[in-house]
């Protein structure tokens, strides 16, 4: 009987023991996956948030090329009327040098004031053109700022764009 109870106390034993070893087994695999679960948790967590500052840029790259189209239309713009007004200086030019000739060229006296007057006129024209060329010039420069400004900006957000991608490979 003794020997009953010596096994008995000895399977017991062992049983704890087994136990034991079963327990931090589990609570090491337990362990394991919390921590794995975290790791999982976390990395949502930040592609969430890269998703965010996706959407984010490239909504910031939409508005810029908006400011971008509006700016290119207005340099265009400014373009196109600076040229007008080199043309029409150019124009109003030779009327002036057309009107010189046909001065030297009168012998009629009442001719030649006319043809001066016409001349004084031009000049007067052309001195408006010029300060209208100034301005225009003005204009252009501040549009082609604008939309350098602009294109930066894009460019920007753009390369931003890229190395969040960079960072998601």
């Amino acid at each position: 009987m003794r020997r009953t109870i010596l096994a008995l106390i000895a399977g017991l034993a062992m049983t704890s023991v087994c136990n034991a070893q079963v327990n931090q087994s589990d609570s090491q695999t337990l362990q394991a996956i919390l921590s794995e679960l975290r790791q999982l948790r976390t990395e949502l967590h930040n592609q969430q948030a890269q998703n965010q500052t996706m959407q984010v840029l490239l909504f910031q790259m939409q508005m810029y090329q908006a400011v971008i189209n509006r700016d290119t239309q207005r340099t265009d713009d400014a373009r196109s009327k600076l040229s007008e007004v080199r043309d029409a200086e150019k124009h109003i030019a030779a009327d002036i040098s057309r009107d010189e000739d046909a001065l030297r060229n009168s012998q009629d006296e009442v001719d030649k004031k006319r043809i001066a007057a016409d001349i004084e006129r031009s000049k007067a024209g052309l001195v408006s053109f010029k300060v209208m060329e100034q301005d225009r010039i003005t204009v252009l420069q501040q549009a082609e700022a604008q939309l350098q400004k602009a294109e930066d900006s894009f460019d920007a957000a753009q390369n931003e764009v890229g190395q969040l991608l960079k960072g998601l490979h």
